[in-house]
């Protein structure tokens, strides 16, 4: 082959193979997009980081219409729009509040940080009047919504008919603005559009609504005796009345013989009508009820006698329910159970919204909940969505799969599938209806300033929103502002009236301590107590209480035979108080500690001091002034803490005893004194703690009575009953001075549990400037001192905590545990009458019960029912020896048991 042939055959193999190794290299760069990342922050004409709350960015590539991103919910901003294209041109369109803000362009391969400038937001204050344009129109609610009818603000009018000042984005463009709805209930509603909003401008603007101050008209009220008919003379004497919706007679007429009532000048708004019948003695008795709507179209009102059906197309089931949101683990677990706990003891019924992606790791929380499950009046459970994220914020997509992740959550955990769901922060859209329905929920429950509730009619999906709520938030202080109960109730009754059913609101926040700025795993028993007492108040006045899933199903037959409780007895008391100082340890705020137990010690006052193990024995201040003192008088005992202060319930038995016994033995050897009593760190215990205990030779436990359910058994338990950092608070819902709150809330201790046992610690008396000082701080020393001498000046004891249980027996009847046995298996069927009275026979014999005198009866007379269930009260702790001894005298004394 010559050199040229020979060339030009290299020149040829060589192009292909370039050919070859370009095509392999050329084929990634195909195949994989070369992408990038745009930091965008936006800002406001200060220059200020805009809130990522209500803000909403679309991101377009190029020229297109369609977005390629929409972030229907920023996280944070700053924030990042990934994975764009590198070398073209984007442009970002930012809303906020629905309202169009501003455009930037960006190009990634210049830029990958872009900052987007956008106007200050504008101050909006509505003052509403009435037609006149001169008197305010005062408690009317006002919903500020934005053109696509988002809600963004809620308020009522104040008694100068003023809203709440809001600031929102302004309108730039000419099509963007909000509008305000205001209602006086419902059929009662004026819409004030286009407001448009200046921007970095507090406005103020003047609505005048169609309503005048007064209805100068006639409303004639027509009365049916039938669906035809008019009531006459022959059907007897009637009244007719409207009430308001807090309860207050508005209006009378007299029903004359033509069947029709006549009321005028009225007051727009939605009333209550009623015929009443009248006696001859004046009695008056309510027969028929309507709500009325006056308005100046209102005409003639038909009201039916015998039809109450066609007297309103809206159910009223006159029922109350109780909702808990943000139930989760660990955080604030100790109010979340002890709500839970209260509404068992008291027989309610009770609906608790659950977090599903904080949930399913707290043992003590979730056997709570399973117990509630099962109880008399089942505890019902809700999905309150897998987190705090709005829904309206969020795709439907997205929605969806938060709120089938809950549901599994709480099915793998409970076994139960709810089918009530409370949306986070009480906001949702219509995708989140839709989503509810398609996945079997049948119940929605959010907050009537979201929106106002639909009409209560049968259906196969019910809104049931809260007007009530036991506290608001402090968004400015982070703090939850407590409503009184009187407050609550007026809002009860308005919901009823209003909706046919209240659905009350509450959160863990609001029965949780409050301590330097966080609420903390401690209970709030004064507010748990309001409660206590705002749930009999409901009973008290009539109203059914139902969870929000039963709310619709108030006429069907109760399905739970109602169950009949023992009458409580007055609780035995002591009439004492107990003092317990916790966390005696060395070093720490020394000189705060030593000056609190030597405020006892020379006020001649009880005083029991709790000891940290590991942390005692070092600090000659602590230790050599603490042993004086216990030297000098038996007024001051030592308690067992547990070695160190940690939960003890985290620990198994021998790890627990271990704990206990070691605290004891460095209790003898530094200060020579043997404890008889275990304060358990955090206030919990378990059955293995109460064994360590019993191990340990120690004859009491103290725990905190939040988490004290337990009696009985070798243990006395002593809890502690009051904090000293609660009882010298401000509380607004009990009357006088400080001091005079800190004896009021002390007396209410004892009349309910018989005692009281005060907890308090070395911190609670400490100098707080960023942090605690060591150094006493002279004002709450003085308020301890003035409290001990206010509960002396009312002859009011104070004992040691190990002498409260002798002081509170109520007698000296002690009963053996067989006969306890006995009378269970007799409550139950297991033994016969014959049997059960040996056992009482045996008891009379040793002169536990007394005989009474004994009236002539029938030996062979069948025992009544209700001596039968106090044997089983009895054997379940829930009546006291005294008790079950007065229903055996009553079979003595009538013959029905032979002495």
């Amino acid at each position: 082959m010559d050199k040229c042939k020979k060339g030009a055959s290299m020149k040829l193999v060589i192009s292909v193979m370039l050919a070859v190794l370009f095509a392999g290299l050329m084929f990634p760069v195909f195949a994989q997009e070369k992408t990038g990342d745009i930091q965008v922050y936006i800002k406001n004409e200060k220059n200020e980081r805009v809130t990522p709350e209500g803000i909403t960015v679309k991101v377009y590539k190029n020229q297109e219409k369609t977005p390629i991103q929409e972030l229907s919910s920023l996280a944070s901003n700053p924030f990042t729009l990934s994975a764009l294209q590198l070398d073209q041109r984007y442009s970002i369109e930012v809303y906020s509040n629905s309202m169009y803000a501003t455009t930037e362009f960006v190009d990634l391969k210049k830029n990958t940080n872009i900052e987007v400038p956008i106007k200050n937001a504008g101050g909006l204050l509505l003052t509403v009047y009435y037609k006149d344009g001169e008197t305010p129109l005062s408690g009317a609610k006002v919903w500020i919504k934005s053109y696509d009818g988002k809600w963004w603000s809620y308020s009522e009018t104040a008694q100068n008919g003023q809203a709440i000042r809001v600031w929102l984005y302004p309108t730039t463009k000419i099509s963007d603005h909000y509008f305000a709805e205001i209602s006086l209930g419902q059929n009662l509603k004026y819409i004030h559009t286009p407001i448009k909003l200046e921007p970095g401008i507090a406005q103020d603007l003047k609505v005048i609504t169609k309503w005048p101050v007064i209805v100068d008209k006639s409303f004639p009220v027509e009365v049916y005796n039938t669906t035809k008919n008019k009531i006459t003379k022959q059907d007897g004497a009637f009244v007719a009345q409207l009430y308001d919706s807090k309860k207050n007679k508005v209006a009378e007429s007299e029903v004359i013989s033509k069947g029709t009532a006549n009321f005028s000048k009225l007051k727009v708004g939605n009333y209550a009508l009623y015929v009443k019948s009248k006696d001859v003695s004046g009695k008056l008795t309510t027969i028929a009820a309507k709500k009325m709507t006056i308005t100046e179209e209102t005409g003639t009102t038909k009201i039916y006698l015998h039809n109450p059906e066609m007297n309103s197309e809206n159910l009223n089931c006159n029922c109350v329910a109780f909702r808990l949101d943000d139930i989760q683990d660990h955080f604030l677990a100790p109010a979340q159970i002890e709500m839970i706990n209260l509404f068992e003891k008291k027989d309610a019924p009770f609906t608790i919204g659950v977090i599903g992606g904080l949930f399913g790791t707290d043992p003590k929380l979730i056997e709570t909940i399973k117990t509630g499950l099962q109880s008399d009046h089942p505890l019902e459970v809700a999905n309150h969505n897998w987190n705090n994220k709005v829904l309206s914020t969020l795709s439907k997509k997205d929605q969806e799969s938060l709120i089938l992740q809950t549901n599994d959550k709480i099915r793998t955990v409970l076994g139960i599938s709810p089918m009530v769901f409370i949306p986070p922060e009480n906001l949702f859209n219509n995708d989140t209806v839709s989503i509810l329905k398609a996945n079997g929920f049948t119940h929605i429950s959010y907050a009537t300033t979201a929106r106002e509730s639909p009409a209560f009619k049968k259906s196969d999906f019910y809104e049931f929103p809260a007007l009530p709520t036991t506290a608001r938030l402090d968004p400015s202080a982070g703090v939850w502002r407590h409503i009184s109960n009187d407050a609550i109730m007026e809002k009860i009754e308005e919901s009823i009236f209003e909706y046919g059913y209240a659905v009350v609101m509450m959160h863990p926040y609001e029965f949780a301590q409050y301590e330097n700025g966080f609420y903390v795993n401690k209970v709030n028993a004064t507010k748990i107590q309001e409660l206590g007492s705002l749930i009999d108040r409901v009973k008290q006045a009539n109203y059914q209480i139902l969870s929000i899933g039963k709310i619709q199903d108030f006429d069907k037959p109760q399905t739970i035979p109602p169950i009949v409780k023992p009458i409580e007895a007055e609780k035995p008391t002591c009439n004492c108080v107990a003092f317990r100082m916790d966390n005696f340890q060395d070093f720490w705020l020394n000189d705060v500690q030593n000056g609190v137990i030597d405020a006892f010690d020379k006020n001649k006052t009880p005083l029991t001091i709790s000891v940290i193990g590991k942390f005692t024995g070092d600090d000659p201040k602590s230790v050599n002034f603490l042993k004086e003192k216990l030297n000098k008088t038996s007024n001051i005992k030592l308690a067992n803490r547990g070695w160190e202060y940690v939960d003890h319930t985290t620990f198994d038995k021998q790890k627990q005893a271990a704990s206990i016994k070691q605290t004891s033995e460095k209790i003898a050897k530094v200060f020579d004194k043997n404890p008889n009593l275990f304060s358990p760190p955090y206030d919990a215990f378990n059955k293995d703690t109460l064994d360590a205990v019993s191990e340990a030779k120690l004859g009491y436990i103290s725990a905190a009575i939040s988490n004290d359910k337990l009696s009985g058994g070798a243990i006395k338990h002593v809890p502690s009953t009051l904090s000293f950092v609660n009882l010298i608070s401000d509380d607004p819902f009990v009357a006088g001075t400080i001091p005079q709150k800190a004896l009021t809330k002390t007396q209410s201790s004892i009349k309910q549990n018989g005692f009281a046992v005060i907890s308090l610690q070395s911190a609670d008396f400490a100098v707080k400037t960023d942090s605690l000082k060591n150094e006493i701080n002279q004002e709450k020393l003085q308020l301890l001192q003035t409290l001990i001498s206010d509960i002396r000046a009312n002859g009011i004891k104070i004992v040691l905590i190990e002498q409260v249980p002798t002081l509170v027996s109520d007698g000296s009847i002690v009963v053996p545990d067989w006969i306890k046995s006995n009378a269970q298996w007799w409550s139950e069927g297991k033994i016969a009458d014959s049997d059960f009275t040996k056992g009482i026979q045996y008891l009379i014999k040793e002169k536990v019960i007394q005989v009474p005198p004994t009236e002539k009866g029938d030996s062979a007379k069948k025992i009544p029912e209700w001596i039968k269930n106090n044997a089983r009260w009895w054997s379940e702790g829930k009546i006291s020896n005294g008790d079950f001894v007065k229903g055996i005298q009553y079979l003595i004394q009538n013959g029905i048991i032979a002495t």
